[in-house]
């Protein structure tokens, strides 16, 4: 069997942040029930001239590879609907999606994209009816721990830090962490946008490890999510603190992992493993069990190719992909108001952050007024924007 996935090699595409969660989780998980994977970077923007370039890339290396199953992660609106229809109607390969942040997601990305794939995996089960309302083959799944990451703990006073936190500094989670110290608790802190920068990925695992107690903020657009770290830092060998979340009870008991309300909880429940290490290396054995049996990716993506091996291919008419490719221009309306926006984005916030203010504005926009053609070739935000 042949996958091409088809995702971003580094976080949000951009080197400087570091290898992208889904490359280092999707990739080995793949290789290590036998199959033969091709990759296709379709975050990284430097690889190509403009979005035309891009998608066109990606017709042409299913028409070479021919894979049987493409395995995208769809980030924004770099790929066109047109062009996974295309791919359908053309070739006999099944396409699949896996969604991210359907909490928020659905609603403005997911529920566009859904009809135009094979099948959708979600990571939230009150998103499964949705789905099937559009008449569209989802299946429910969840984060994991990359199957190379696995290892046995380390004893409490074998650690190299007491407490660690590793992931990007965005949001409120430099605020959290200031309040942490405030109320005596130093945090060691890992990933872009802290002192000590991005890390490798092979570095995460054994940060995991090393750490007495290694937090998590499960905070995100929306409702708190069940995130990846939960099962990376569990299966790497580590102990874990987090925010509680949704279904998070399903997974783990309060024998495995420890969960906090507020920074204040957070600050005591810090304090209370960091003297009774006996409990809190008890926990991480149990938690480790749990993560190493049933929550790794190799699992989550068996059980996805076994559900798509079973999905009949939808009967798609084919069409001339140069009409699509034709309606991807870049107006002088759309540059005026593009260089409108910069300008205004520029004042306001500075030039990095106001290229993200301008285009955010013009994304917000397009998918609640042109709702699905947001996502097509003609999409104002892709026509306006592709280097910013």
């Amino acid at each position: 069997m042949k996958i091409l996935c088809v995702f971003g090699k580094y976080q949000y595409g951009k080197q400087e942040r570091g290898i992208n969660t889904e490359y280092f989780s999707f990739i080995p998980a793949f290789e290590s029930l036998g199959i033969e994977i091709v990759f296709f970077d379709s975050w990284d923007k430097t690889l190509y001239e403009d979005y035309v370039d891009l998608n066109q890339q990606l017709i042409k290396t299913v028409g070479k590879e021919k894979p049987d199953i493409i395995f995208c992660v769809q980030f924004l609106y770099e790929i066109w609907t047109e062009t996974w229809d295309y791919v359908r109607a053309n070739f006999t390969c099944k396409t699949v999606n896996w969604c991210t942040d359907d909490s928020w997601k659905y609603k403005e990305h997911s529920k566009f994209f859904a009809p135009h794939f094979d099948l959708m995996v979600t990571t939230y089960e009150e998103f499964l009816p949705k789905y099937e309302a559009q008449g569209v083959n989802a299946l429910l799944s969840s984060w994991a721990v990359p199957i190379q990451w696995l290892q046995k703990q380390k004893k409490a006073d074998e650690c190299k830090y007491e407490v660690s936190f590793v992931g990007a500094a965005h949001g409120d989670r430099k605020e959290k962490v200031e309040k942490l110290k405030e109320l005596g608790i130093e945090v060691k802190c890992f990933g872009y946008g802290w002192d000590d920068g991005s890390i490798d990925a092979e570095e995460i695992p054994k940060i995991f490890n090393d750490s007495i107690i290694s937090l998590n903020f499960a905070n995100s657009s929306g409702e708190n999510q069940i995130k990846a770290r939960v099962f990376e830092v569990t299966g790497s060998g580590g102990f874990l603190l987090t925010e509680d979340a949704k279904n998070l009870d399903r997974i783990f008991s309060k024998d495995e992992i420890a969960i906090y309300d507020t920074i204040e909880d957070c600050a005591q429940k810090i304090n209370y493993y960091l003297t009774n290490l006996e409990q809190r290396d008890l926990m991480v054995s149990h938690s480790f069990e749990t993560t190493s049996k049933k929550h790794t990716y190799a699992d989550r993506l068996k059980s996805i190719i076994e559900k798509v091996q079973t999905i009949q291919k939808k009967e798609i008419e084919s069409f001339d992909f140069d009409d699509v490719v034709r309606k991807h221009k870049k107006t002088f309306l759309l540059k005026i108001f593009k260089h409108f926006l910069l300008l205004i984005g520029k004042i306001i916030y500075g030039d990095e952050k106001g290229k993200r203010f301008a285009r955010r504005v013009v994304y917000e926009f397009s998918w609640r007024f042109f709702k699905e053609n947001a996502y097509k070739s003609d999409g104002i935000v892709g026509r306006m924007f592709y280097d910013e």
